[in-house]
């Protein structure tokens, strides 16, 4: 390693620590949403208090959409560090922090020490990579692990054939989808398979299939995730049709999820979800897709669009459609990016950061000048709070971009890149901390903390017409649903005993416990009251808390 390369090196771990503070900072600082950071908190929260692992279950009931794995880790979390928005994060900051070093090791292997430090600061800054890094979903963690199987995998590609390095590699591939399907689901074998398919029908090249290690690593995938099937099979013998079928398969095939959208739906997310760097990344798309073509050998450029253009059309055709979804085509896609930047002149690359300026720069006055009234009157105060740390975040992302553009016309690429990387990851982590300002009216926080110095030990709880997802995590309570189902509609068939069907049958419960407490809407409560004698004990903007009378 010669003295510039030992530097540059050096130099770029302090970057990387400075990553790390900012990555992880924000995780506890935001109060969790509902209704996906209340839900995914909350099943990990029970599945620690009752000591079940097998049995995922939400507000009590039976809850088999989506296998273990982040409720395994972030109920560990719990249990080692304690209950709270941090932990219950944890697992996010973690798996989405390990893509951002394995895209980095990744692009070092296959191409060169300057994409890998590149790859590293472009995924880290787009902008679905690290919402989704911070927020409660179960789409980072997927991300991760059908990363680590995707690279690994060309990583196996770039050993030397039929080789131990070949070998370790495809079986930490094979490892690394069977986590993403105790992630997700079956999808961790679907795309993996479909691109790799695609891949060979295009290059006319088939002989990779032979350096799978298919024997030892079907046989790894299957020792990694088949031992909690069949135990949540035993004790739940209506798990396998829901889960496999409905949840993998219905979804996918018809509307039951009630998420339809255009065959152009996804297109916006990418643009959006990868500023700022959307422009750059397509920039040299057809010499990046022709680059492998001559050398002979692995196409590894060409496998990486495929995976990207095999996500985009999967779930293009899906009849459940949500923005995270296409999240596992970002690593790909900085890794792409950052390799074929040094192929660009530097005055393309500036071109296309004043571009990227311009657009972030009207985003931020737009944000800066919009009315109060812009969300509705009730919503007047979040907007006063989310507004300044939105309009701030945009301003620091287009301040860092024209000066990484005016850095690499009269330095170098590398440092360019670094400084737009870490710019646009501070004005992000700006905008996450002040995301809490969305806690307002859709985080039921507030009200938990007016309400849990009432609660007793023989306190029931009882959620009308709506189920809050927030508000058993902070309760650390679950609450009897009444005259509501929503996705809970499945546990709730198994368990009928754990709902209440309507008002009436409400009133007969509330006439026997002893100090019951309803949770629900303010305009329901004029409904309500007039049927059962209750007063209100706590209340925050749109939900309020009544005991009996």
């Amino acid at each position: 390693m010669n003295t510039s390369t030992a530097s540059a090196s050096r130099w770029f771990w302090f970057v990387i620590l400075a990553l790390v503070v900012m990555w992880f900072s924000t995780l506890g600082t935001r109060r969790l949403l509902d209704p996906d950071e209340g839900r995914y908190a909350e099943i990990s929260r029970e599945m620690l208090i009752s000591g079940d692992w097998v049995t995922p279950r939400l507000n009590g009931i039976k809850y088999f959409e989506k296998p273990p794995l982040q409720y395994w880790t972030t109920a560990v979390a719990y249990k080692a560090f304690g209950q709270n928005e941090f932990t219950a994060r944890l697992w996010l900051g973690l798996t989405s922090f390990a893509g951002i070093l394995f895209a980095w090791f990744t692009a070092t292997r296959l191409f060169n020490a300057e994409s890998g430090r590149m790859s590293a600061m472009i995924l880290a800054s787009m902008m679905m990579y690290i919402t989704l890094g911070h927020f409660d979903t179960l789409d980072i963690g997927l991300a991760f692990f059908l990363e680590l199987a995707i690279f690994s995998f060309l990583l196996a590609q770039h050993a030397k054939e039929k080789s131990t390095q070949e070998r370790n590699w495809m079986l930490l591939a094979w490892s690394a989808a069977a986590l993403a399907f105790l992630s997700k689901g079956l999808i961790a074998l679907i795309l993996p398979s479909l691109t790799l398919s695609i891949y060979s029908v295009v290059t006319r090249e088939f002989s990779t299939w032979k350096r799978l290690h298919l024997v030892k690593g079907l046989a790894l995938f299957l020792l990694i995730g088949a031992p909690w099937i069949v135990l949540v099979s035993r004790a739940n013998p209506e798990f396998f049709e829901f889960f496999f079928w409905t949840q993998q398969f219905a979804r996918f095939l018809t509307p039951i999820a009630s998420r339809e959208g255009p065959w152009w739906y996804f297109i916006p997310f990418l643009i959006v979800g990868a500023l700022p760097w959307t422009t750059l990344c397509f920039a040299d798309l057809k010499r990046s897709w022709h680059s492998d073509h001559v050398s002979g050998g692995f196409q590894y450029r060409r496998f990486l669009w495929l995976w990207i253009l095999v996500v985009m059309l999967f779930f293009s055709k899906s009849h459940s459609k949500l923005a995270p979804y296409i999240a596992p085509l970002f690593p790909a896609l900085a890794v792409l990016c950052a390799e074929a930047l040094p192929r660009l002149r530097h005055s393309t690359i500036r071109i296309h950061l004043w571009i990227i300026t311009a657009i972030v720069g009207l985003i931020a006055i737009t944000l800066a000048l919009l009315p109060d009234t812009i969300a509705g009157n009730n919503s007047i105060d979040m907007v006063r709070s989310l507004q300044p740390p939105s309009a701030a975040a945009f301003f620091i992302i287009a301040l860092s971009t024209a000066y990484a553009g005016w850095w690499i016309g009269k330095h170098d690429l590398q440092r360019g890149i670094v400084i737009l990387g870490c710019g646009a990851v501070l004005g992000y982590s700006v905008l996450i901390y002040g995301a809490d300002a969305l806690g307002k009216t859709r985080s039921a926080k507030t009200l938990a903390e007016q309400l849990k110095p009432q609660l007793r030990a023989e306190t029931k709880i009882y959620s009308v017409n709506d189920y809050e997802q927030t508000l058993p995590f902070y309760l650390e309570k679950t609450m009897t649903l009444v005259r509501y189902r929503g996705e809970l509609d499945f546990g709730l068939t198994q368990e009928p005993h754990l709902w209440v069907a309507d008002i009436d049958a409400l009133a007969q419960s509330w006439a026997q416990d002893a100090h019951p407490i309803a949770i629900m809407s303010p305009e329901l409560y004029k409904t309500v009251s007039a049927k059962l004698p209750m007063k209100v004990i706590a209340q925050q903007s749109n939900l309020l808390a009544a005991a009996k009378q």
